[in-house]
């Protein structure tokens, strides 16, 4: 009786961990793309922006969706800012949409189709979704954040945000980013689970935003970075004045984006790119 037992609790525990490892697994590519409604603030002149982010399943592949019938809005105006470029993983207050102080309780949604699948994410202005920077601090950083005066970092662009340049040459992108000193630096630590606490202190980061073809930056810094433990933004130069390349591998309009970030707080500038040949 008691060797039957045994081999039941065996079999049991061989089902539980087997379903928990099925529910754990990671796939490098081939998933679908989830966009993420992140919640709304209200402007100064009675106008709203929606806060959109997106969930990549995919660890390692990056899906490139131009703006259409397989990335688009509604009702409405289809283009409404979202990137057609897809960094793996959880990317989070990607961007925001404006609406009218008068929109009331309808619903503005993001539909998007990868690998074969197609997501959704609705926005409407429920009283539960207002957010502010003290909420955008804490879910960007992962393990939360003190609830201090922290004011956004600031990038300015010395270059135009039309610029042009051809397939394989250098694109020289120089931002002046500035802060007001919080938080203080320090490296992403190791926590349970892992990526809970991020990294933090003023950086650049360089985005491929839109567009076709592959863009590499150098220095490059990955959007989960400030995740891995141990890791620790780079010393800021004099006086904020960072250097950045940025070569195209095929020729096509792409938007490309630089953010001064924190850890808890950014702000972004936009670059339009026509590549020629």
């Amino acid at each position: 009786m008691r060797n039957k037992v045994k081999t039941v609790l065996c079999a049991l525990m061989i089902s539980v961990f087997g379903g928990v490892a099925s529910f754990a697994q990671t796939y490098h590519s081939g998933q679908n793309l989830q966009p993420v409604f992140e919640g709304w603030e209200q402007n100064p002149d009675g106008s709203f922006d929606m806060a959109f982010g997106y969930l990549n399943r995919n660890y390692e592949e990056h899906l490139n969706i131009p703006v259409g019938e397989s990335n688009y809005f509604e009702p409405g105006e289809p283009d409404r800012g979202q990137p057609a470029f897809f960094y793996p993983r959880r990317q989070r207050f990607s961007f925001r949409v404006r609406v009218p102080a008068d929109w009331g309780d309808k619903e503005l949604v993001w539909t998007v189709t990868a690998n074969g699948r197609t997501d959704r994410a609705v926005g409407w202005l429920v009283p539960e979704q207002i957010i502010d920077d003290q909420v955008v601090a804490m879910n960007r950083s992962g393990g939360g954040a003190p609830d201090i005066d922290n004011g956004s970092p600031s990038i300015v662009l010395l270059e135009q945000t039309q610029r042009s340049v051809k397939v394989g040459e250098p694109l020289v992108l120089t931002a002046v980013i500035q802060d007001d000193g919080i938080p203080e630096m320090r490296a992403a630590r190791q926590s349970r689970p892992p990526g809970r606490r991020n990294a933090l202190g003023l950086r650049v980061a360089w985005l491929h935003y839109r567009g076709v073809g592959e863009v590499t930056f150098n220095p490059w810094t990955p959007p989960m970075a400030d995740h891995v433990p141990g890791w620790t933004p780079p010393p800021v130069p004099d006086a904020g004045r960072t250097v950045t390349t940025a070569r195209f591998s095929e020729p096509g309009t792409y938007v490309i984006r630089g953010l001064a970030d924190d850890g808890y707080l950014y702000s972004s500038t936009d670059v339009t790119v026509t590549v020629t040949r």
